[in-house]
């Protein structure tokens, strides 16, 4: 059966937060009863309210050909949250996330958050989260409040991660200018790939993805545009000396080593990034239950795909299982 690696759960305790004055959200409940969340004044997120039971989301998983899903909570995560709740808060919501995983245990993993951007704080809960049954690895957004993932401050989080060899799902959020994108949702509707492939370009470039070779990184959405890009990535490596600075081979060969969920109903951009990139590099994803028409719609993608009875077997679970299994961690 299927292992999705892109779904997304959240506990009574995140709406609860991100709805108190001073959390650094405004929100409003939307007509069909999802409450849309705005960060600086632009889309963040479109919570379904209220949200699957574990029975209702086994029901569709099982109808969906879906054995197991990766559960994690998606953007805006916690980082704007003041920082007098976030590290208890993340605790909280890693433990809820926890407790549904042991509901069904053959049916669900956990990404778990992390208190950015204080790393003091992300480090415990690193140290902490990693013990926790049914821990699979960790989430994080493509931008930690108006920080990009490659900023300085945040190296000793990535060194870790890297020597515990952890699995980092990687998930778009609204961009550190949100001027241009407040208007229609375009935050969300598509700057969010947008936000997808400035991270995978800042990452490769700065040299962060050979500084830190432990992390398995799985880029969400077909890891946006870069599927449709990676010859721009390649050909301003070869023209600007400040794209080799960091790094010492071009981004096509770097981005050889890092993973894709197939989250995408589009079968042209499916074709696309399968024919860019090592099918060993894709992992099956739904981003339920936000996408109208729950998971078949992913599967059915999926199966447009002109794949081999193996290749299709790698995307479905085996590599999948691979990088939802703990890692050995150095002593």
């Amino acid at each position: 059966m299927l292992i999705d690696v892109h779904a997304h759960d959240y506990p009574e305790a995140y709406l609860e937060a991100i709805r108190e004055e001073g959390s650094g959200f405004d929100h409003y409940l939307r007509d069909d009863g999802r409450v849309v969340v705005l960060q600086d004044g632009a889309v963040a997120l479109a919570m379904p309210r209220p949200m699957p039971t574990v029975a209702e989301r086994i029901a569709r998983m099982d109808a969906a050909g879906v054995g197991v899903q990766a559960l994690s909570i998606s953007a805006p995560n916690v980082y704007r949250l003041p920082a007098r709740v976030r590290a208890e808060l993340t605790r909280r919501l890693n433990d809820d996330l926890t407790e549904t995983a042991r509901s069904a245990p053959e049916r669900f993993r956990v990404f778990a958050s992390l208190p950015l951007p204080d790393v003091d704080a992300a480090l415990e809960e690193v140290a902490r989260a990693a013990t926790l049954p049914f821990h699979s690895g960790f989430m994080v957004c493509t931008t930690i409040d108006q920080r990009t993932l490659d900023s300085p401050e945040f190296e000793p989080l990535w060194a870790e991660l890297s020597r515990r060899r952890a699995t980092v799902f990687v998930h778009p959020t609204t961009a550190c200018c949100t001027d241009g994108i407040r208007e229609y949702a375009l935050a969300l509707g598509i700057d969010f790939l947008a936000e997808t492939t400035l991270c995978v370009a800042r990452l490769t470039y700065s040299g962060l993805f050979e500084r830190h070779p432990g992390i398995r990184w799985i880029f969400s959405h077909l890891g946006g545009s870069v599927p449709f890009l990676i010859h721009r990535f390649d050909n301003y490596y070869r023209q600007f000396p400040e794209c080799r600075e960091h790094i010492s081979r071009p981004p096509s060969e770097i981005l050889g080593g890092v993973w894709f969920d197939t989250v995408t109903t589009h079968p042209p951009a499916l074709a696309c990034a399968l024919a860019t990139f090592k099918v060993e590099q894709f992992v099956f994803g739904t981003d339920y239950p936000h996408v109208p028409g729950g998971l078949e719609v992913f599967a059915e993608t999926l199966a447009t795909a002109q794949l081999s009875e193996r290749d299709r077997s790698l995307i479905e679970h085996e590599t999948a299982a691979a990088l939802l299994a703990p890692a050995e961690v150095p002593a």
